[in-house]
């Protein structure tokens, strides 16, 4: 093992009507798969900063992703596991079979930027586990030190999804094993496109 920290991003393949399904509604399948796009790509591009290692981990193969995914000098696999609890648990045990320090995030989040991994990564010098909260209950990053924690059921009974998640996926550790990031907010429903377009993070859809 060496000291070079990972980073694993999770995504889902690009598909309409399958991605960003709360977004649907108010702005059609193809909509949301644009809104989701914006968001992944801008993921990738605050990745790059990542002091580390970078792995993008997909829900199915999309050719276009694994290119993406090529083309930064980064490996790609596929996300196993018949919930997020298992498929979390899964990509960080394995991460931390090669690296020390092993973070995962999602594509939700405009806000993560090289100063917040460095923060979750500091944090794990001092507990082996660490949430990057966001303001919804949920959490935008999840970090670990420590590979033994992580069986296939670690977070069994976490709902996700919801203004649970973050607590109910601390509650699966011993307090002294977690620490959490202050919160960031991430895009999730319609008025959340609103907050990020206000803000200037995130563009209009246009439709070709």
């Amino acid at each position: 093992m060496n000291d070079t920290p990972l980073l694993i991003i999770f995504a889902r393949a690009l598909h309409a009507g399958q991605v960003k399904t709360r977004l649907i509604p108010a702005f059609g399948a193809e909509g949301a798969l644009q809104i989701y796009r914006q968001l992944l790509w801008q993921t990738l591009a605050a990745a790059e900063a990542f002091p580390g290692d970078v792995q993008l981990w997909l829900d199915k193969p999309d050719a276009q992703l694994q290119q993406e995914a090529a083309a930064r000098g980064w490996s790609s696999f596929l996300q196993e596991g018949e919930d997020l609890g298992q498929r979390m648990a899964g990509a960080l045990s394995q991460g931390l079979c090669h690296a020390p320090r092993v973070l995962l995030i999602g594509s939700d989040c405009l806000l993560l930027d090289r100063p917040y991994f460095e923060q979750a990564l500091d944090a794990l010098g001092h507990t082996p586990v660490v949430f990057g909260a966001s303001e919804d209950g949920g959490y935008v990053l999840l970090g670990s030190s420590r590979a033994a924690l992580w069986s296939s059921d670690r977070f069994r009974g976490v709902r996700f999804g919801g203004p649970h998640a973050l607590q109910d996926s601390r509650a699966c550790f011993a307090p002294e094993q977690t620490g959490v990031l202050a919160p960031l907010w991430d895009v999730d429903e319609p008025d959340d496109v609103a907050r990020a377009r206000s803000s200037g993070l995130l563009p209009p859809v246009t439709f070709s």
